[in-house]
């Protein structure tokens, strides 16, 4: 069973508070070798917070059967952009791989090999974020073909890597850490036991 995101807690809590304004919906056939992906992203309120959603991701195989289907809810999101379909991004195909990448966003919806198993994982756009740029769920794709979501990117490290070393077995975020440097920070995986550790973090002007 997945990991349930924060977002979706929320989501479960204050789902009476809220009210459905409009919805759009993506569908990706162009940024897996596997997968065929749907996007669909609804607009609320809740309470006071104007740049709330809903997300549900449906996931189905090249033949159109159904692999998975995941939903959560984000209080900081904006709207506008994240139904923008275009915003997208895949290193498995190479769909937009090389787009240019502003204030540190990555795209709504990225798919990447992430723990370098061979297969596609997936980083969903969770939440705007602050001057270090947006938050990201990091969904790994597990042996049976479903997804879960990896507790140690999605909360302990948030950011879209910049740079995604396979030899290596490590990711790279740069972000803004103050008003004179960035926050470059590596991660590794260890292959046998599947767990990540910072193996170090430098500040660059």
């Amino acid at each position: 069973m997945n990991h349930i995101p924060k977002p979706l807690l929320l989501f479960a809590v204050l789902v009476s508070a809220t009210s459905h304004l409009f919805g759009q919906t993506c569908i990706y056939k162009d940024l897996s070798e596997k997968m065929n992906i749907t996007v669909h992203t609804r607009k609320i309120k809740i309470q006071d917070v104007q740049d709330s959603s809903i997300l549900t991701i449906s996931i189905k195989d090249k033949r159109g059967k159904p692999i998975q289907t995941i939903k959560f809810a984000t209080l900081f999101l904006n709207s506008d952009v994240s139904a923008n379909c275009r915003l997208v991004r895949s290193y498995t195909t190479g769909k937009n791989k090389k787009a240019e990448v502003s204030d540190y966003d990555f795209g709504n919806l990225i798919v990447a090999d992430l723990n370098f198993d061979g297969k596609e994982d997936l980083a969903v756009k969770c939440d705007d974020g602050g001057n270090g740029g947006p938050l990201y769920n990091f969904y790994i794709q597990q042996p049976n073909g479903q997804f879960a979501i990896d507790p140690y990117l999605t909360d302990s490290v948030g950011s879209f890597p910049i740079y995604i070393n396979k030899q290596k077995r490590t990711l790279t975020t740069i972000i803004h850490a103050n008003a004179r440097y960035e926050a470059k920070t590596v991660y590794r995986i260890d292959p046998q036991k599947g767990r990540w550790v910072m193996i170090s973090r430098t500040f660059v002007p």
